[in-house]
C-alpha cells in the first residue's frame, strides 16, 4: 500500500482566524499585566546641606546658602570645591517638585548660563531681590521654561536657576546668606 500521508488542509480564512485569536491573547495578557502592575513612587533622597555649609564655613570658606528652606522643599544635591573664592552648588525640589539650583562660582557669566540654563539664554528685565544680596539681579530664560537670576559680585557670580516659578526663585535668592563659622 503506498498511500501518501494525510495533509492538513489550510485556508486563508483559517490563518486569519488563528492570527485574530493570537492577537486577542496578546492584548488580553498586556491588559491583565497593566491592571495588576504596581508602579513604585520614587521619593527624592534628601541631603543634609546645612552640615556641609557649616563645615565649609568652619574651614574658612565663605559659601553662600539659604538661611533655611521652606518646610516642604527638599535639598537633593550639594557640591563644594574649596577654591578661593569657593565653588558651591545646591539643588532643591520645591513642594510642587520643581527644581531650584544655586551656583556660586568664579566663572564668567556666559559660561555659567550656558552650563546651567541654555547656550541661547535670553536676557530679561532685572528683578529686585531682598536680603543680604539685595538689589537688582539679571534675569535669563530659555525656550524650555527655565529661568535664572544672576548677580555678578566682585569675586564670584551667584546664579539661582531652575524650572520653579520666578516667585520661588526670588524667594530663594532673598534667603541667601554668607555662611559664618560657628567656632
Amino acid at each position: 500500500m503506498s498511500q501518501s500521508p494525510g495533509r492538513y488542509q489550510t485556508s486563508m480564512a483559517g490563518m486569519v482566524g488563528a492570527m485574530i485569536v493570537l492577537v486577542g491573547c496578546i492584548l488580553a495578557f498586556v491588559a491583565f499585566r497593566e491592571v495588576n502592575r504596581e508602579v513604585p513612587e520614587v521619593q527624592p533622597e534628601p541631603v543634609d546641606w546645612e552640615i556641609a555649609v557649616s563645615a565649609a564655613a568652619d574651614a574658612g570658606h565663605p559659601v553662600v546658602a539659604p538661611s533655611e528652606l521652606p518646610s516642604e522643599w527638599i535639598a537633593t544635591s550639594i557640591s563644594f570645591q574649596p577654591t578661593d573664592p569657593p565653588t558651591f552648588g545646591l539643588g532643591v525640589l520645591t513642594d510642587d517638585r520643581k527644581y531650584v539650583g544655586l551656583r556660586q562660582e568664579d566663572e564668567r557669566r556666559d559660561d555659567l548660563l550656558e552650563t546651567y540654563v541654555d547656550e541661547d539664554a535670553v536676557e530679561g528685565d532685572p528683578i529686585e531681590v531682598e536680603g543680604e544680596f539685595s538689589g537688582e539681579w539679571q534675569t535669563w530664560s530659555d525656550e524650555g521654561g527655565d529661568t535664572a537670576l544672576l548677580l555678578q559680585r566682585d569675586d564670584d557670580v551667584l546664579l539661582v536657576y531652575g524650572s520653579a516659578p520666578v516667585e520661588d526663585l526670588v524667594a530663594f535668592a532673598s534667603s541667601l546668606r554668607t555662611a559664618r563659622s560657628q567656632g
